[in-house]
C-alpha cells in the first residue's frame, strides 16, 4: 500500500515528474484480474521492467546532441488506469524512441479516453500520428481507445496499421483479436488468436481468448482444446477452469465439468456463482447451508443431476449473443440474471459476528471486480487529531487516494506508527502543535498506534469507491442504485482478523434485479481486540535482490550484452526496490525526496549502462561497481534505519 509521507508546510507539486507506468497485455474478458500496475508509487522518472520488451523497430532519428538524454515517457501519479489496463495495449519502453511532442500527444490522448472524452482524445492521436507516422505503439494504443468509445472500424484500422508496422509483435496481434471478439467478428478474432499463439506459445491468456471465439462459433470441441492448453500452461488460472466447466457443463457432461467449476472456486471466490452452486449441490458436491464445498472424506448423497435447476436453455449448444459485461467469466447463457436488465441494482443484507448485532465500526463496502474506481470518485482530506492521549476521531472511513493529516494537539510528544499489512509508516516524534499528513492511496484497513503510550489506539480504513455503508444498530444494511456489474463484498470490523474477512468474502454479479447478502461471521476475537495486521515484508532481502542484479547487470554490460543488463537494471529499481515495497516504506516513513535520491542513485547507474550519461565522460566497470557498491551501502543504512521505525520497542517499555 502506497502513501506519500509530506510535511503540510512544504508540500510537494512537480507534475513533470511522473510514475511511468506502461501497460501489461489485457484481458477484457477477464474480470481486471491481470492487470499489474504501480500508478499508486511514489513520483519517479523510470520505465517500468514488466514491460520492457526486445526491440523490434529501429528508432528514430533524433538531431545529434552533446549530451544524450534519454527520452522519457511519463504519466501523472495520480491517473486511474483502470480502464485503460483494460483496453490498452503496452508500448515497450525499448521501442518508445518517440519524439517527446508525440508522448505528451499520447498521454493527453489517454487521458482525455479515460475520461470519456472520446473525441477530443482521438484529436490528440491525430497529432501523434502526424509526429509519428510510423510508431507501431502510438496505432496500437489509439486502436484500443477507439474500441473503447465502441468505434471499432477505426479501432480495427489502427491495429491493421500497427500490425503492418510490426507483423510479429504478439501484444499487438492479440489486442486486435480483442476488437474483433468486442465487435462480435469471431472468424476474424480466431485468426488473430491463432496467430497470436503461434508468436507466443505460451500464452494463456490468447488460447482462453481462442477458446471464446470458437465457443461464438458453436466449435465446442475446439473451445475445449483451447481452454485445456490454457489451464496446461498455467495450471493456477482460475478463469480458465471456470470456462472449461461451462462449455461441458453446456454438452451435458456435468461430472467432468464439476471438478474444474471446484478448483475455479478454490482459486477465486468469483466463480462462486449460484447456477455453480446449484450444479454442483446436486452432484453432492457442495453444502449449501455451509456455503463452502464438500470434502471428498465427508461423501453426501447426490441427488439426481437431472433434477438441478440449472438455467440451461433447451438448445444448449446456443451461445449467448447478448454483449454481456465480459468481466462475468463466460459467453455462454448459462446462470439465471446473467444478461442485465437494469443499469442499476439495489443490494440489502443483515450482518451478524458471533450471532451478534455488529458493532458500531463495521463496515461493508462492493469494490469492483475490475478493480477500477467508480465515476466521480474523488479523494478527501481528513484531519485525525490527538487529543487527551486519544486519536480524534478514533475510527475513520476515507476513499482511496486521499490524504489524512496527523496533528498533535496534546502537550506531550507523540509517535504515531502503524505496523499494518502493505502500510507501514512511522511519523517519528511529533512535538505539540507539529502535524504531519499521509496520502493514502491502496484500500484496507489501518491500525493508528502511538509508540509514547501504550493506550492510545484508533482504525482507518481506506475504501476502493464511494459503494460502502455501515449497518444499523440491527445489523441491516443497504445499497441504492448501485452500478451492475461484478463486485466483490467485504465486511470489515476492527474485531476481525484478516483470515476471517477474506474467508467472509462474497460475490456480487449485479444485473438490475435487487438482491440480499446476508453475513454471519464466526470470530475467534475476543471482544475490544484489534489486529494490527503486520506486514512481514524482509527489507534486506530486497536489498539483496537489488545488489544481485545490478552487479549482473554490470558483467552482462562488460560482455556486450546491452539489452540484458539494461533489463536487469530496470528490474533493480521497479521490481525489486519500488515494486516489492522498499521504495514506499521509506517515503512514508521518511520522505519522498529520501525514497527518489536514493532511486536516482540507481538510476544514474541504469542510464551509464544504457548509454545515456554524460558526453565526454568514460563509463568503466570499476566505476560502475564502485557506484553499485555506495548505493547497496545506502540501502542498507536506510533498512537498518527503517526496520527500527516500523518494529518500535513494546509500547510498555517505550511508555513514560
Amino acid at each position: 500500500m502506497s502513501s506519500k509521507n509530506k510535511k503540510i508546510e512544504s508540500p510537494k507539486n512537480n507534475p513533470l515528474k511522473r510514475s511511468f507506468m506502461m501497460f501489461t497485455w489485457l484481458s477484457v474478458l477477464g474480470v481486471g484480474l491481470w492487470a499489474l500496475m504501480h500508478y499508486s508509487a511514489p513520483e519517479s522518472n523510470l520505465e517500468p521492467y514488466k514491460n520492457i520488451q526486445e526491440a523490434k523497430i529501429k528508432p528514430e532519428k533524433k538531431a545529434p546532441e552533446t549530451e544524450k538524454k534519454e527520452p522519457e515517457f511519463t504519466l501523472p501519479s495520480d491517473l486511474d488506469t483502470g480502464n485503460l489496463i483494460k483496453t490498452a495495449t503496452s508500448i515497450p519502453a525499448a521501442q518508445s524512441r518517440l519524439p517527446r511532442e508525440t508522448l505528451e500527444h499520447i498521454q493527453k490522448g489517454m487521458l482525455l479516453t479515460e475520461e470519456g472524452k472520446f473525441n477530443a482524445g482521438d484529436m490528440e492521436f491525430e497529432k501523434a500520428a502526424k509526429i509519428s507516422p510510423n510508431s507501431p505503439e502510438l496505432f496500437s494504443i489509439w486502436g484500443a481507445a477507439l474500441r473503447m468509445s465502441k468505434k471499432f472500424e477505426g479501432a480495427k484500422r489502427r491495429f491493421a496499421r500497427a500490425h503492418e508496422l510490426s507483423p510479429n509483435d504478439e501484444e499487438i496481434t492479440f489486442n486486435w483479436g480483442m476488437t474483433e471478439l468486442e465487435a462480435d467478428h469471431p472468424k476474424e478474432a480466431i485468426k488473430l488468436f491463432q496467430k497470436t499463439v503461434k508468436l507466443s506459445p505460451n500464452n494463456h491468456m490468447a488460447y482462453n481468448m481462442l477458446g471464446k471465439a470458437h465457443g461464438r462459433e458453436k466449435m465446442y470441441d475446439e473451445e475445449k482444446s483451447a481452454y485445456k492448453k490454457a489451464i496446461s500452461i498455467k495450471p493456477d488460472f482460475a478463469q480458465g477452469h471456470f470456462n472449461l466447466g461451462i462449455v461441458l457443463g453446456i454438452q451435458k457432461k456435468f461430472e467432468t465439468a464439476a471438478p474444474h467449476f471446484l478448483k475455479a472456486i478454490e482459486l477465486d471466490k468469483q466463480f462462486e456463482k449460484p447456477f455453480v452452486i446449484q450444479m454442483l449441490t446436486a452432484l453432492g458436491l457442495y453444502d449449501s447451508a455451509a456455503e463452502k464445498p464438500i470434502k471428498k472424506d465427508t461423501p453426501k448423497t447426490p441427488e439426481p443431476v437431472q433434477q438441478a435447476k440449472m438455467d440451461i436453455p433447451p438448445a444448449a449448444e446456443k451461445v449467448s449473443a447478448d454483449k454481456k459485461a465480459e468481466g462475468s467469466g463466460s459467453d455462454h447463457k448459462m446462470e439465471e440474471g446473467s444478461k442485465k436488465v437494469k443499469n442499476t441494482t439495489t443490494v440489502k443484507g443483515n450482518i451478524k459476528i458471533n450471532g451478534r448485532k455488529p458493532g458500531p465500526n463495521t463496515l461493508v463496502f462492493l469494490e469492483t471486480k475490475s478493480k477500477l474506481r467508480v465515476a466521480n470518485q474523488k479523494p478527501q482530506t481528513l484531519t485525525i487529531r490527538q487529543s487527551d492521549l486519544k486519536f480524534s476521531p478514533q475510527h475513520s472511513v476515507v476513499l482511496v487516494g486521499s490524504t489524512v493529516t496527523f496533528s498533535n494537539e496534546d502537550r506531550e510528544v507523540h509517535n504515531i506508527f502503524s505496523k499494518s499489512l502493505s502500510n507501514q509508516f512511522n511519523l517519528g516524534a511529533m512535538a505539540s502543535g507539529s502535524f504531519k499528513t499521509i496520502e493514502f492511496t491502496q484500500a484496507g484497513p489501518v491500525v493508528l498506534r502511538c509508540n509514547m503510550h501504550k493506550d492510545m489506539i484508533g482504525t482507518l480504513f481506506v475504501v476502493p469507491n464511494g459503494h460502502f455503508t455501515k449497518p444499523d444498530t440491527n445489523g441491516d444494511y443497504q445499497f441504492d442504485n448501485i452500478k451492475s456489474e461484478g463486485y466483490i463484498m467485504q465486511v470489515w470490523d476492527p474485531i476481525l482478523s484478516p483470515d476471517e474477512v477474506a474467508n467472509n468474502l462474497k460475490s456480487a454479479d449485479l444485473t438490475g434485479v435487487d438482491q440480499t447478502f446476508d453475513f454471519d461471521i464466526k470470530s475467534a476475537s475476543v471482544p475490544g481486540e484489534i489486529h494490527d495486521m503486520t506486514d512481514p515484508t524482509d527489507y534486506n532481502a530486497i536489498v539483496d535482490n537489488i545488489e544481485k542484479e545490478m552487479l549482473q547487470a554490470i558483467k552482462d554490460w562488460k560482455s556486450g550484452k546491452k539489452f540484458i543488463s539494461r533489463k536487469r537494471m530496470l528490474m533493480a529499481i521497479t521490481k525489486h526496490y519500488d515494486g516489492e515495497g522498499l521504495k514506499g516504506a521509506i517515503a512514508k516513513s521518511f520522505s519522498s525526496k529520501r525514497s527518489i535520491k536514493l532511486e536516482q542513485k540507481l538510476d544514474k547507474i541504469r542510464k551509464e549502462i544504457s548509454g545515456y550519461g554524460k558526453a565526454g565522460v568514460e563509463i568503466t566497470e570499476s566505476s560502475l561497481i564502485s557506484q553499485a557498491k555506495l548505493a547497496v551501502s545506502q540501502l542498507r543504512l536506510n533498512v537498518k534505519e527503517l526496520e527500527a521505525r516500523l518494529q518500535p520497542a513494546p509500547v510498555g517499555e517505550a511508555s513514560n
